[in-house]
């Protein structure tokens, strides 16, 4: 017993004197570190008083694409959104010289859309109407307010500085460098920047309206239908009577969170979300009434339909850092009842469009992907254009408009074997 006891005595002491010196590195691994400071990235909320906010909307000379989003296609001309700044015009009767008319500014715009002599864009929370009857002078003739709801769509990136209400409306974020003092070893991460597709986005199909609207690209929030204008904002389908000079708002319905894109198809509207696809009835076109939902993957999704088939893509981003990278093609003969027939993987997806049987896909950083989907079932890739960064497309009447971080690029798409590069608009140095 006293050997085992001696033994144990022994065993002791060593832990201790373990103990002991790896305190004492650790004391001197203190003393070693030293104060530093390091810069690191965040953005920063740009203010507008509301005065200001107001007064700002007004026709410019052409500028520079700087942050080319959403796209429009109207009666030959394009009308692109400069995101959070406003609206470019276009002449794109010739799409192998597009010429610039014009620039509408916009505060905080981000989605646009046309019937007739009426452009229809956002601004924060408002809804503007002007005419257009004369594109060299637009004009402003009503501004709705507070009728969208948007939660975080004005974030540019992460990390950010929190908003300070009473410093006025936050139209736009910038990249600000910080520096901040640490002591010992210190490590920043920066993740890439939100842009959501929300904010920038439009399909590759004509509204089938019966009237005189124009096409949108398939990360639109607007769409107009007849005489009815319907946008989503984060939660919201909204239903405006545009029948008369002024729109009047007739409908709102909640449909959750989340929701990102709108695409008329014959009578009914297919809203994408991150986690689904909702398909409305629009019979009744002043109270859409919700036929089914299809559901998927926590991804950023838009949808564009030909036929009895959706196609949906669905990308993994900073709002969904957990989703896939896919095609998916939904059958929709019963809009009761959406069915999964087929995927194919993707890079990076993001807008699409669709003209009779030909698909294309924006892969953002990675390109642009034509696709023969003639059979739903087996899509086959025709061709990949990786030199090209793409955000969206409409493709209309053997046109193929794109855009994205490149400009707005022109396609004659006629010989889908053969694309043949009709134009470029590109990404202004100065303005970026």
């Amino acid at each position: 017993m006293r050997v085992l006891t001696n033994l144990s005595s022994k065993f002791e002491l060593k832990q201790i004197f373990f103990l002991v010196f790896v305190f004492s590195l650790g004391l001197m691994g203190c003393e070693d570190k030293k104060l530093q400071t390091i810069k690191r990235v965040e953005y920063e909320p740009i203010y507008m008083t509301d005065q200001e906010f107001k007064n700002a909307v007004a026709m410019e000379t052409p500028r520079e694409l700087g942050k080319p989003g959403k796209i429009y296609f109207y009666n030959d001309y394009l009308f692109v959104n400069e995101t959070n700044k406003g609206v470019h015009i276009i002449d794109n009767s010739d799409p192998s010289s597009p010429s610039k008319v014009g620039f509408i500014n916009i505060p905080s715009n981000k989605d646009i859309a046309v019937k007739g002599d009426r452009l229809y864009a956002d601004s924060h929370s408002d809804l503007l109407v002007f005419n257009i009857e004369d594109l060299q002078n637009p004009e402003l003739i009503k501004r709705i307010e507070d009728v969208f709801s948007f939660s975080a769509t004005m974030v540019r990136g992460y990390p950010y500085q929190p908003v300070d209400n009473s410093k006025g409306i936050v139209v736009d974020w910038k990249k600000v460098e910080v520096e901040e003092i640490c002591q010992g070893d210190c490590y920043y991460y920066e993740r890439g920047g939100v842009l959501f597709d929300a904010m920038n986005a439009g399909s590759g199909a004509v509204a089938e309206s019966g009237g005189n609207s124009g096409v949108g690209g398939s990360m639109a929030r607007f769409a107009i239908t007849g005489d009815y204008l319907y946008a989503v904002d984060d939660i919201n389908l909204v239903t405006f009577d545009i029948s008369d000079q002024e729109p009047t708002k007739v409908d709102r319905q909640d449909l959750g969170w989340a929701i990102e894109t709108i695409f008329p198809h014959e009578q009914n509207l297919y809203i994408g979300s991150e986690s689904a696809m909702y398909i409305f009835d629009i019979t009744t076109p002043e109270t859409p009434k919700q036929m089914s939902i299809y559901t998927h993957l926590t991804a950023c999704d838009p949808v564009v339909v030909e036929g009895n088939h959706a196609f949906v893509t669905l990308r993994q981003g900073e709002r969904c850092p957990r989703a896939v990278n896919r095609l998916e093609v939904i059958d929709v003969q019963d809009p009761y009842s959406p069915q999964k027939i087929a995927f194919y993987e993707m890079i990076s997806p993001h807008g699409l469009g669709i003209d009779n049987g030909n698909l294309f896909v924006s892969e953002g950083e990675h390109g642009l992907k034509v696709m023969d989907a003639s059979d739903p079932r087996n899509i086959k890739l025709l061709r990949h254009i990786k030199d090209l960064k793409t955000y969206d497309v409409i493709p209309y009447n053997n046109v193929l408009m794109v855009t994205g971080e490149s400009g707005i690029v022109q396609y004659d798409y006629s010989d889908i074997e053969n694309l043949n590069h009709l134009s470029t608009i590109p990404v202004g140095t100065s303005a970026n």
